[in-house]
């Protein structure tokens, strides 16, 4: 019984180092360059993918445009605070999907 105990005393240690390092590696900067490429592309297919000759299409446009001014809005508070971590990730797949997920969410509120 000692034997197995002793063996969990020296995992320990370990166990935190390797949290420490994952703390750094989460602290980093936000990659402002990605993401303002991921706002451009999404753009771009928001543009190509979201209007149509109707209320609904226009209605995708406005909300496409209204995201993607909060996304801007939301990059530069984070460069003024001079935030870390991985939230851009978050905004950069937000965006990247955009054209669909508004699609799905503007077709359902329209069809209630």
């Amino acid at each position: 019984m000692d034997n197995s105990s002793e063996s969990l005393i020296p995992a320990l240690p370990s166990v935190v180092a390797e949290d420490s390092s994952a703390s750094e590696r989460v602290a980093a900067p936000w990659n402002y360059q990605r993401l303002l490429l991921a706002l451009v592309i999404s753009f771009v297919l928001q543009m190509l993918f979201l209007p149509c000759m109707c209320a609904e299409g226009t209605g995708k446009v406005d909300f496409a445009l209204m995201f993607d001014g909060y996304v801007v809005l939301r990059l530069l508070v984070a460069w003024l605070r001079n935030e870390r971590g991985r939230t851009w990730v978050f905004y950069s797949v937000l965006l990247y999907t955009s054209p669909v997920w508004i699609t799905i969410l503007i077709s359902v509120l329209a069809h209630r």
